[in-house]
């Protein structure tokens, strides 16, 4: 009998899965330790483990393997489950955004109906789509749906239908039906269609006014919703299950067309003292109005229909306007210099600068330094980026691991916030961004080797950004001329920034990079990109710090260190992805 893992003991840092290319522990999500977000070769998956406790492992691979060919742009990416004598998961793309529950928080009496739109439509297609095939989500709740960009995206798509009963560990009980959350648990197209509902509800009235028990005490009328349409909305949330609705699809619909309604009667609205010739101004007044708007041609038909004894004068159409499109090259351009996202906690990202495509030389320029700096070659940097222009501080950091549950690191007695937080490993550097791209639905990393060295010359060709000789003011090293020299860090930013408004690339904290380590840049990437192949036993640390020597702090030096390490000289700094479709 298979001796599987137990789920409870699962760790930061702990490699799961093939010896050869592991999954390596970052963080937990929810209250068990059931699924936990993993790094694999630079790149973070979803994994949720078998639970012995709870069933087969039969029937949690079959469960899993039977959902591997739905795909849909608003249900996230899932891929074959693992299985061995150790170790039994499924595994799933990392959805980032936000999670509804979170994102309906700022809307407590109930979102507009366009946003809401937004967020569900994706969703009902994609349920009625996977209900033809015989699969349902199951679990669906305020925390398996992200917004990313607007949009509603599932996560978890029926992982736990596995089970035969599930607990408020899976599901927001509120939101499941009565006969799903009984002993012989059932999961169908009804079962979700009554967790949709109960998820519009929310939206629409604010999702305080659903009960723990799940009733519902639903009031006469919606402001933004017809009477009737409201009437059938209220039936649709009905316990029974014949008060459902068949397909989703058609609850958007009515939706829309209340938004439409809404947008029409506003635009018509007359007052009772309008005579015939006002009427027909406020008409070419409606009708300019519309020009500029994304109304159908059927609601500009039904405008010009209205009752009016005046002749209607004659209407010249508008011209057309041929909008340029812009190519990515000028939207990369228009972006910010400098931004700081929004986290859903509470709080901000570190600042990011960005930085243009380009092309440089890789390596020891000057043939001072070691054999890992060799050969020089020459590197292409397609696609802009966002680099911090800090090194992350502690109160960054502290933020994090007190909404994870993390142990915080320890300061060595220098003081936190404004410093630049060190005693991290790699492994927690990797979990920081995982929580940054979680917490605000945009795709951040480390930096690869390649962002860091070009970001770090700033265009130079010299041992240093500003020269090939270290010069008081610009480093923190031992022996760089400051007053934090061979002692402690500096709060970051206490020196100049490079060209970029880049700060505290050469010294202060060593700063840990994306890559595996290799001992030479032969067969390197020539293009920008994650170099994670051959054996990936050390990671990077790039940049030299407070306690190394001038030598060590030079643009080309690299080092490797085992990413379960941590030092007292040792940080990092986050890598902003920008979305690639605006840069390629």
């Amino acid at each position: 009998m298979n001796q599987f893992f137990d789920p409870n003991k699962l760790s930061i840092g702990l490699k799961v899965g093939l010896e050869l290319d592991p999954y390596i522990l970052n963080y937990p999500l929810g209250n068990t330790k059931n699924s936990w977000v993993a790094d694999q070769g630079g790149r973070p998956f979803v994994l949720r483990f078998y639970d012995p406790k709870r069933g087969s492992a039969d029937d949690f691979l079959a469960n899993s393997r039977k959902y591997l060919n739905l795909k849909h742009p608003s249900i996230t990416p899932i891929y074959p489950p693992f299985y061995s004598n150790l170790w039994v998961f499924s595994s799933s793309a990392v959805c980032g955004g936000e999670k509804l529950f979170s994102f309906l928080g700022k809307y407590p009496d109930g979102a507009p109906l366009n946003v809401i739109i937004s967020i569900f439509e994706g969703i009902a297609k994609a349920l009625d789509q996977s209900h033809q095939n015989n699969l349902f989500h199951g679990t669906l709740d305020l925390n398996h749906i992200h917004v990313v960009n607007g949009i509603g995206v599932m996560v978890a798509f029926g992982h736990n239908n596995w089970l035969s009963e599930i607990t408020s560990n899976e599901a927001d009980l509120r939101f499941i039906a009565p006969e799903s959350k009984t002993r012989r648990r059932k999961v169908n197209a009804n079962t979700d269609a009554y967790s949709f509902m109960r998820l519009l509800i929310a939206a629409l009235l604010g999702e305080s006014k659903l009960a723990n028990d799940s009733t519902l005490s639903l009031p006469p009328s919606h402001p933004a919703i017809k009477s009737k349409d409201w009437k059938t909305i209220c039936n649709w949330c009905k316990t029974g299950v014949k008060q459902r609705p068949n397909n989703l699809i058609d609850v958007i619909r009515l939706l829309r067309a209340n938004l439409y309604q809404s947008t029409t009667n506003k635009s018509i609205e007359a007052t009772p003292e309008a005579t015939p010739n006002q009427l027909t101004t406020k008409k070419k007044a409606v009708i300019a109005g519309l020009a500029g708007t994304l109304i159908t041609l059927s609601a500009v038909a039904a405008i010009l229909l209205v009752d009016d004894p005046v002749e209607p004068e004659e209407v010249q159409p508008s011209p057309i306007v041929q909008v340029e499109e812009k190519t990515p090259e000028e939207i990369f351009e228009s972006l910010p210099n400098t931004l700081q996202d929004d986290l859903e906690v509470g709080g901000k990202a570190p600042e990011v600068t960005k930085i243009q495509p380009s092309t440089f030389e890789m390596g020891d320029l000057q043939n001072i330094g070691d054999d890992n700096e060799k050969p020089v070659h020459t590197v292409t940097v397609p696609t802009g980026f966002y680099i911090s222009s800090y090194e992350v501080t502690f109160s960054q950091y502290d933020l994090f691991a007190n909404s994870t549950n993390r142990p915080l690191p320890s300061d060595n007695g220098w003081g936190r916030g404004n410093r630049p937080v060190i005693n991290v490993s790699w492994f927690d550097a990797k979990a920081y961004t995982n929580w940054l791209t979680e917490q605000t639905g945009e795709n951040y990393r480390l930096p690869t080797e390649i962002e860091w060295e070009f970001s770090i010359r700033a265009n130079s060709s010299s041992s240093f950004w500003y020269g090939d000789s270290v010069n008081s003011g610009y480093s923190v090293c031992d022996g760089c001329g400051s007053q934090w020299d061979g002692k402690s860090t500096a709060p970051v930013g206490s020196l100049l920034s490079n060209p970029l408004g880049l700060f505290d690339m050469h010294g202060n904290v060593a700063e840990w990079v994306e890559d595996c380590y290799h001992d030479n840049y032969v067969n390197a990437p020539t293009s920008n990109t994650i170099w994670s192949s051959g054996n990936c036993d050390s990671r990077v640390l790039r940049g030299g710090s407070w306690f190394d020597i001038p030598r060590v702090g030079r643009s080309s030096t690299r080092y490797r260190a085992e990413p379960n390490l941590k030092a007292s000289n040792w940080g990092f700094r986050v890598t902003r992805v920008v979305q690639s479709n605006l840069t390629q």
